[in-house]
């Protein structure tokens, strides 16, 4: 699944409705998708080709659209929620070397 598109996320979101009601709402949501495709990359994962990388942007998304300003309890802010973190963590694993390459001997 390479990078959900507008409507695959809005479906995700449950918000097709107000897609349809709100234009503006379109274009808020292309911003956001283009922050998680930015984010992922900045964090060193490149192959957009895996079905979690667009579930880790679509749970992106809906991290950024639900919680538009960071939580903050007390002195605590909360962390990523651990399905977004552990697919970030596996999509990140895919990019790393081979570890045999590291052991063979010149």
């Amino acid at each position: 699944m390479p990078v959900p598109d507008v409507q695959e996320v809005a479906r995700y979101l449950r918000i097709e409705d107000i897609l349809e009601e709100e234009p503006e709402e379109e274009t808020f949501l292309n911003d956001l998708i283009d922050i998680a495709v930015e984010d992922l990359e900045d964090s060193g994962i490149k192959d957009q080709t895996t079905k979690r990388y667009g579930m880790a942007i679509k749970l992106m998304v809906a991290n950024l659209y639900e919680e538009r300003r960071p939580q903050v309890v007390g002195t605590i802010t909360s962390n990523l929620n651990y399905s977004l973190e552990r697919i970030i963590l596996q999509l990140k694993a895919r990019e790393l070397p081979e570890r045999e390459e590291q052991f063979h001997e010149s």
